[in-house]
């Protein structure tokens, strides 16, 4: 894996940690290098050109920066010729591409370059300090050598890239880790794996034995792409359905992205998993899908009270909204917090009125973020209230209308300026979103 660098959001950490990760680099290559025996050349040049075409090809994480194969090409290197020359391999094949092929920013080649040599250097040492011997590896004798090192290479090499995209984009490096890596671990440990075992078919019959591996590597790299277009197709398909709703009514769609990123920052400040974060994330964007039927349109736009009818139309919108969204599999989770998002503690929620502890933790969190947005935005009957007069209805409403702990996590963020306001459109902007469709109808 590797980085694609946008600017940094911390300055002076992220300068600390690029100048350490690449004066480390530099620092292994200058002391491994009176030790390290030279492979044979044509050796070399095979290992290049395998690693310029894995490199050729990156596949773009969700949390930012890229992924490849290389685990399948680096992990035979580090047993078959040592860390010096693995390292120093990958860091050409890796310049070469990167800057010359792909024409990315210097900041970022040099960072990858770093990146690359400190995991091969971290992922040899491990091999030999846990007994495995360079040119060596009997399979069932080398294990511990062999998990050792395989372990090694996931961990510097995860480490190393969510840390940059933390202090890069955010969120924390954690955060970043679990969305990159922890989701997709199972394919990270298949690439290590089919690396021993291109090691041992290599000492146990020759360069030829390896054209056997070369459908199963591709076929395992076009799955971890495959694996992760489909999560981020999963992403886009679901902000296209949010923008389904700008043919009901543009401020609808407005307010769900709004909720939306008002509803990740209350999950991550209560410490919920990415996976439940990213649940949560595609719930609110269509939190107002049911709302899409001519029936509402009249309701979104009264100005003034609702009548019983047009109240219990309202009502039905959240379980309408999770029948459409349920029919993805991969949504069927955040289905349920959207058919729950406006229960109740105290049970006088709708649309079936739920206890407080039978309420989906996401459902309890989308409450709060929509019910701040509808109170500092502009609605048909009246202007947006100020951050302070919000924060004290939320506060009125804990434990009751609105779950105490979330409340509580919301305000504690907004003390400690982790919780700014996202503007919305005045009720005058509003007017002309709504009347372009209008127009453009003719």
């Amino acid at each position: 894996m590797h980085l694609d660098l946008p600017s940094p959001r911390h300055p002076w950490l992220f300068r600390a940690y690029y100048a350490s990760a690449v004066a480390l680099a530099g620092a292994l290559f200058a002391l491994a290098a009176p030790h390290a025996a030279r492979p044979p050349l044509l050796v070399m040049a095979l290992v290049v050109l395998l690693m310029c075409f894995d490199e050729a090809a990156p596949i773009t994480l969700p949390s930012g920066g890229f992924a490849n194969a290389g685990a399948v090409i680096d992990i035979p290197c580090l047993i078959l010729i040592g860390p010096f020359y693995t390292a120093a391999l990958d860091v050409l094949s890796a310049l070469v591409v990167q800057a010359f092929v792909l024409r990315k920013p210097t900041i970022r080649v040099v960072f990858n370059l770093a990146n690359f040599a400190i995991t091969d250097f971290a992922a040899g040492l491990a091999f030999t300090a846990a007994g495995g011997r360079i040119g060596q590896l009997g399979l069932m004798h080398d294990l511990g050598p062999l998990s050792a090192c395989g372990m090694a290479y996931f961990l510097t090499n995860a480490a190393l890239v969510s840390t940059v995209i933390g202090l890069s984009e955010g969120p924390n490096p954690y955060r970043v880790w679990q969305r990159n890596f922890q989701q997709g671990i199972l394919h990270h440990v298949s690439f290590i794996a089919l690396g021993a075992l291109v090691t041992v078919t290599y000492l146990g019959v020759g360069s030829w034995g390896l054209g056997l591996f070369a459908i199963p590597a591709l076929v395992a790299r076009h799955s971890f792409r495959l694996y992760v277009e489909i999560r981020s197709d999963l992403k886009d398909f679901v902000r296209a359905l949010s923008e389904v709703l700008e043919e009901v009514d543009p401020y609808t769609r407005h307010h769900s992205v709004r909720v939306s990123q008002y509803a990740v920052r209350i999950a991550r400040g209560l410490g919920l998993a990415e996976r439940e974060v990213e649940e949560i994330e595609y719930a609110a964007l269509v939190h107002d899908l049911g709302k899409i039927g001519p029936q509402h349109q009249h309701i979104i736009r009264k100005a003034g009270s609702l009548s019983r009818d047009e109240q219990r139309t309202l009502r039905a919108h959240p379980a309408a909204g999770a029948e459409i969204v349920s029919k993805v599999r991969a949504l069927r989770r955040a289905s349920e917090i959207v058919r729950s998002h406006h229960e109740r503690p105290d049970g006088k929620g709708y649309p079936v009125g739920l206890s407080a502890r039978d309420v989906p933790v996401g459902a309890r969190i989308l409450n709060v973020a929509d019910a701040f947005d509808a109170m500092t935005s502009d609605r048909p009957y009246r202007r947006a209230l100020s951050v302070d007069a919000a924060l004290k209805e939320l506060g009125r409403g804990a434990g009751t209308q609105f779950d105490d702990p979330v409340v509580q996590c919301l305000l504690d963020l907004h003390r400690g300026g982790r919780f700014p306001l996202i503007p919305s459109p005045t009720s005058e902007d509003l007017d002309l979103l709504r009347l372009r469709p209008l127009q453009a109808r003719g």
